[in-house]
């Protein structure tokens, strides 16, 4: 019992000699420290850890962990202060580290410029208002790693919540901070260099990890990373992208897109005063004024387009071509006036709008979509169908081939015309183009909606086919099995169709059409009495070809 108090005794005095041959300088890191708490969405508690500055601008690092499901987080600096942390500038979870950034300005540590060795002397640096416990101990094993950065194994008994506190060298320089492992007593350090490196780009709001919290990542400072930066934020959580286009507003004042952001996301809450205020800031500060009248005649556009039964008196169609006029006398650019037509076919003065889609095809913007919007301008003014169909020529003839998916629509929208004019086969060929292209996105409708063309045109094989994958898509549908029933009944199917109109009845007794078509089917199989009766069923159900065939088949 003896031997052991003196062995304690020793122990003690060991470490109080080691807190007490500190170099001067590590005392000087302790003012770099920080606790940081993290909060949820209800504003309870998440979790608590330390960390340290290594900038004067807010700029720290720590562990990343506490920031997953985080909604906002705050750190209390050596004196005391408490800083909102306003955005993260990098993480990386494997080795559970964050750099991040606070508001206002920090006191911060020198980062060491080499990496500590085997058995070199290093201190812990714990967090304090008051005088901050220092604890001495060497490095046990170093890893390197990416070639130039170290990773500490450290063998110590570190005090009770030093996880995050900074350990530095004997010239107070910072090489990383304590993190606990998983799986054994050590503690470990990864090299504060390696967090320190973390750069800011466009898809650095991509990352998997960092969507896991709704603090923002921070806004690169390269105009085009920044503008990428903002659209990737607007896929995340809301939270995380409303503070992201404040970020982006306060870091790019004179650019109209943070403003536009604000204001779509204003209006879709039906907030249209503050989209209209945003976007009236956006006129009066941006450098590119043409851009931004150009985006508040998007966003005026848009509204009316599509909340137009929510009253705005300040906002019109006539307002959105006024600011979109406005943008294209500052600057006279294409795009502006295609804005310009768009709106006028929204308020359906389409012959305008025509002639300028047609225009515009005289310009460097001459594309597809041109001659699209003016094929659908000529079909309102009710136009010839060969002046719809050529201005469709002109589109798809844009195309380079194999053709994109987005080829697509003109081909359906050709289609269409196509059959409307009578001429079914070429209808059908325009479908083929769509099912091509759409092979496995299309549903029972196109399908069914073929086969009526091919019905037309008399391609009865083809049609059968079709009805046939329209009932395999749409099992339920008794639509599409009488369908195939009146089509087998065509092509001389007596027996198959008699089956499908009866299951097309099974499916919705009240279905007048499948009862016609049952009638007709026995009829042709030498069934008249039972057809006429049949027939009889679907006349009490209101179908109004029943009478005349009643009559004629008595």
């Amino acid at each position: 019992m003896k031997m052991r108090n003196i062995a304690t005794l020793l122990c003690g005095v060991l470490f109080a000699l080691n807190v007490a041959a500190q170099p001067a300088p590590v005392k000087n890191a302790a003012k770099a420290v920080f606790t940081l708490t993290t909060f949820k969405a209800d504003g309870s508690l998440l979790a608590s850890t330390h960390g340290v500055f290594i900038d004067a601008n807010g700029t720290g690092v720590c562990d990343w962990a506490p920031f997953d499901g985080a909604n906002r987080a705050v750190v209390m600096d050596a004196n005391g202060k408490s800083l909102e942390v306003e955005c993260i500038l990098g993480a990386n979870e494997i080795y559970d580290v964050a750099k991040i950034k606070v508001k206002g300005k920090t006191t911060a540590a020198t980062i060491a410029t080499t990496p500590a060795t085997v058995g070199a002397n290093i201190y812990l640096v714990g967090y304090s208002v008051k005088k901050p416990e220092i604890v001495g101990t060497t490095v046990s094993k170093v890893e390197m790693f990416m070639d130039k950065y170290a990773y500490y194994i450290i063998q110590m008994t570190a005090p009770e919540n030093a996880v995050g506190c900074p350990f530095v060298n004997a010239n107070g320089e910072l090489i990383g901070f304590l993190q606990q492992s998983q799986y054994t007593t050590d503690y470990h350090s990864t090299d504060v260099n390696y967090i320190a490196d973390f750069q800011v780009s466009g898809l650095t709001a991509n990352d998997p990890v960092l969507r896991r919290t709704d603090i923002p990542t921070a806004i690169p400072d390269d105009k085009e990373q920044a503008l990428l930066a903002l659209m990737l934020a607007q896929q995340g959580n809301a939270p995380r992208y409303d503070k992201t286009i404040d970020m982006f507003v306060e870091k790019f004042p004179d650019l109209p897109d943070g403003y536009y952001a604000r204001a779509q996301k204003a209006v879709n809450a039906n907030d249209f005063a503050a989209a209209q205020k945003d976007m009236e800031t956006a006129i009066k500060v941006a450098t590119a004024k043409d851009e931004a009248h150009y985006d508040y005649a998007r966003i005026i556009y848009q509204k009316e387009l599509y909340k137009f039964d929510q009253s705005f008196p300040a906002w019109s169609l006539d307002k959105a071509i006024e600011e979109a006029r406005q943008a294209y006398a500052i600057l006279p650019l294409p795009l502006y006036r295609h804005l310009e037509a768009q709106i006028l076919f929204s308020k359906k003065e389409y012959q305008q709008a025509c002639d300028m889609f047609l225009e515009l095809n005289k310009t460097e913007m001459r594309n597809q979509e041109l001659f699209f919007e003016a094929a659908q301008c000529k079909t309102q003014l009710q136009a010839p169908k060969e002046e719809v169909i050529a201005l469709l020529d002109s589109a798809i003839n844009l195309f380079e081939r194999p053709y994109p998916i987005d080829a697509a629509t003109y081909f359906l929208y050709r289609a269409n015309v196509q059959e409307e004019k009578g001429d079914y086969r070429k209808a059908v060929h325009d479908y083929n183009q769509v099912d091509t292209l759409l092979r496995g996105r299309l549903g029972a409708d196109f399908y069914y909606k073929r086969e009526q063309c091919e019905v037309k045109g008399k391609l009865f094989l083809q049609a059968l086919e079709d009805i046939e994958t329209a009932t395999q898509l749409a099992p339920n549908e008794p639509l599409y099995v009488a369908e195939k029933a009146s089509l087998q009944l065509r092509v001389n199917m007596k027996e198959e169709a008699l089956a499908n109109a009866q299951k097309a009845i099974d499916m919705d007794s009240e279905y007048s059409d499948a009862y016609l078509i049952k009638g007709l089917a026995l009829i042709q199989l030498g069934k008249k009495k039972d057809g006429i009766a049949e027939m009889e069923k679907a006349k009490e159900l209101g179908n109004d070809q029943a009478p005349g065939l009643i009559e004629k088949y008595k």
